[in-house]
């Protein structure tokens, strides 16, 4: 692992520590995983939990580029908003 490799590892850490404090039962937790593209949600059956799947050269990439909240924070905040768009307790 280069330094720079886990200093975007531990950005993503620091980013699931903050959303899993910032939205109450959320419960995130995140996987590099060279099996997606660049990066994906996947909500965890049964209970209200998300993984974030993050593939690490293109996390990498994001951090040396400076894009780090565009491209993987703002992926979290997507999904919360998402949720309160399109959830069940939408005011008609």
């Amino acid at each position: 692992m280069t330094p720079s490799f886990r200093s975007a590892e531990q950005m993503v850490s620091q980013l699931i520590s903050e959303a899993n404090q910032s939205h109450a039962g959320a419960g995130w937790r995140y996987e590099l995983t060279s099996d997606v593209d660049n990066i994906e949600v996947v909500p965890e059956l049964g209970i209200p939990a998300h993984t974030l799947r993050i593939h690490p050269c293109w996390l990498r990439y994001v951090v040396s580029q400076g894009d780090f909240k565009s491209c993987v924070a703002d992926e979290i905040e997507y999904w919360h908003l998402l949720a309160r768009l399109t959830g069940p307790n939408i005011a008609a």
